[in-house]
């Protein structure tokens, strides 16, 4: 039986903070559109997580956001994908994130997209050791991308434990729709020893209906039970997701919270404060500091 994490001391935000959810930059410069939806969040996440051309889509650059989110006393953690770009061009983004306020990075390489040619200068792992370097002496954590359904968990445990070597502080999961496969996975990672450095962000997802059921079975990784695909074909997702955040606030073994709320903001902000309200902690809020 695991016991409860306690919150780490470091001042680093995604070492502390119990709810984050992420938003998918518009196709179009619409900043109104990106203030309101994290408007939409903020009484209820402490870090909102901005996303590098979500989907495969080209979108609003992450950095574009990180100042409305600022505003709005919302912290913020930008992923950065090794993808699309050379290592010049990934070492600015990283400095530019860091001269913008940003919290933390997430590195990943992201899914290829059929009929784009991908960069491939990095890999995320070397894009996560490389950024410690680049950004050296700021506390800017890092973090990756972690995958407890995967078809082949000992690569999986062997690839987290490169990205902590790499530096990675804390990782944020596939969508979770399976709790035993989650915690047999973390039970096998911390009897490994490799939770001890690791804040553990697990992913809630709003599914709405059968395409986005279809989607998310589409994706590497993503592991949706029978009866969760066929609740959310039914109308169910938005119920789903409240369920799970409700499961998991009560695993010892799971640090914080993740939602994907896949353009509905108001029901990742209520899939946030159910967690936080099962956990016994307060909302944020509005605008207050964290």
């Amino acid at each position: 039986m695991h016991r409860r994490r306690c919150l780490r001391e470091d001042p680093s935000m995604p070492h502390r903070a119990l709810t984050s959810a992420e938003i998918s930059l518009p196709v179009h410069p619409d900043t109104a559109r990106v203030t309101e939806r994290i408007a939409q969040l903020a009484r209820d996440v402490e870090l909102v997580v901005l996303t590098d051309n979500h989907a495969g889509q080209p979108r609003m650059s992450p950095l574009a956001a990180v100042a409305l989110a600022r505003e709005q006393g919302v912290r913020t953690v930008v992923h950065i994908s090794a993808r699309d770009r050379n290592r010049l061009a990934l070492q600015s983004e990283v400095i530019g994130a860091a001269a913008l306020g940003c919290d933390g990075i997430v590195c990943l390489h992201g899914d290829d997209v059929p009929g784009i040619a991908r960069v491939g200068d990095m890999t995320g792992t070397q894009l996560l050791a490389a950024a410690g370097e680049w950004l050296a002496p700021l506390p800017i954590v890092r973090g990756c991308v972690l995958n407890p359904f995967a078809t082949d968990p000992d690569r999986e445990l062997r690839l987290l434990r490169r990205k902590l070597e790499c530096g990675a502080a804390f990782a944020h999961t596939q969508m979770c729709f399976s709790i035993p496969a989650l915690t047999g996975f973390l039970d096998r990672a911390g009897e490994a020893g490799l939770l001890k450095r690791l804040r553990v962000y697990v992913t809630v997802g709003v599914l709405r209906s059968r395409a986005m059921a279809d989607r998310a079975r589409s994706l590497p990784g993503c592991d949706l039970p029978d009866s969760a695909y066929a609740q959310v074909c039914a109308g169910g997702g938005r119920e789903l997701a409240l369920e799970m955040a409700q499961r998991l606030a009560d695993l010892p073994v799971v640090d914080a919270l993740h939602v994907m709320p896949l353009g509905d903001e108001p029901t990742a902000a209520q899939v946030a404060a159910s967690f936080r309200r099962a956990r016994q902690v307060a909302p944020r809020h509005g605008v207050a500091g964290p």
